[in-house]
């Protein structure tokens, strides 16, 4: 059977200080009524229902997404006691799974990202699932690139191996790290490169098989505590295999190194919501093209993101600012610096103000 493994893990820096330690990113609403955790919960359902998703979070935010995800079981929530990367994550969801289904395929995706077109989603995701039921394929969806984007990593895509049209399946020929804006607008004339999304389909047996093969000590420890997985046990058995291995992603540890590696491109209107910069495109906009979300009044202020859900905002001749307020802290940074609000933490934790982290 097909199920979804939703990694949650992520601790949300570069939102501060809207998110803090204690309600990181995907524990908000960034975008609409819902939490991003739960729309990308409920996005999958009409293929893959409640009691077939599983979370992988962190331990101090598991009680909280219980709160927030009431339709999964307690089983379904699985607490990491510290964070390894997205191999661990994936090891230990791959490992639990198999337990109970060894035929069990698994969507895994990000808890805090964007879709817009759903529909197209869910139809890419049912052409993944059949492309991986009958090999031993390890998929990811690779997004269309819209602009010669520098913040992501890309998939240069090889030999078409299935499908025709926006269903065709390619293998990858390589993975290249965020390229320079020359190198990345040749990536978008080309029509050959992807941005990587951090999705993927396989079955749980192949990326086990994978994990032996590429990171044999992580699966290992892993392994080794596999029949203390959906027991009493599972939380230390998990605690004493963490203690044992190295943090790693996914991508560096097996996807660049294994063979069998394949991209199916989508396009479907997806962000990965990255830094406040990236909400442009997510939030309303005003006529001086000011993406604001609460109470904001702007005069002569063009391309600011303003964030102020507790009391009224104004801008003078404001321009390519991002102004972030809350009940106890406010932050103001350059657009173009909105990937060094993550650097502000040390800063803050230096200067006595770790408790609003």
């Amino acid at each position: 059977m097909v199920h979804g493994v939703i990694m949650a893990g992520g601790s949300g820096t570069r939102f501060w200080p809207h998110s803090r330690r204690k309600r990181p990113k995907q524990l908000l609403s960034i975008a609409g009524q819902k939490t991003m955790i739960q729309a990308t919960v409920e996005r999958i359902t009409p293929i893959i229902p409640y009691e077939r998703i599983m979370v992988i979070a962190g331990a101090p935010h598991v009680d909280e997404l219980k709160r927030q995800l009431p339709e999964l079981g307690n089983d379904q929530v699985v607490a990491e006691p510290v964070g390894r990367n997205t191999a661990a994550c994936i090891a230990l969801a791959a490992y639990k799974l198999s337990n109970k289904d060894p035929e069990a395929l698994m969507v895994v995706l990000p808890s805090d990202h964007l879709i817009g077109k759903e529909k197209e989603f869910l139809e890419a995701m049912k052409v993944a699932v059949d492309t991986v039921t009958n090999g031993e394929y390890l998929l990811m969806f690779g997004i269309v690139p819209n602009r010669p984007e520098t913040g992501y990593g890309y998939i240069r895509i090889g030999e078409r191996l299935s499908g025709g049209g926006p269903k065709t399946v390619y293998k990858v020929a390589q993975f290249v790290e965020k390229p320079d804006l020359v190198t990345a607008e040749s990536y978008l004339a080309s029509g050959k490169y992807m941005w990587n999304s951090g999705m993927f389909v396989w079955k749980a047996a192949n990326i086990i098989n994978a994990l032996d093969k590429h990171l044999p000590k992580l699966s290992n420890a892993i392994r080794e505590i596999s029949g203390s997985l959906g027991t009493a046990e599972e939380s230390l058995a998990i605690k004493q295999a963490y203690d044992r291995i190295e943090a790693v992603s996914i991508d560096h540890g097996v996807m660049e190194k294994a063979d069998n590696v394949l991209c199916l491109p989508i396009d479907v209107d997806w962000n990965d919501v990255g830094s406040w910069a990236s909400l442009e495109s997510v939030w309303d906009c005003d006529d001086g093209g000011n993406a604001i979300r609460g109470q904001v009044v702007s005069l002569q202020s063009r391309e600011c993101i303003v964030s102020s859900p507790y009391k009224l905002a104004t801008l003078i001749g404001a321009e390519n600012l991002i102004v972030v307020d809350t009940s106890d802290a406010l932050m103001i940074c350059r657009k173009d610096r909105a990937q060094d609000v993550r650097k502000l933490h040390e800063i803050l934790k230096n200067h006595g103000y770790e408790h609003l982290l």
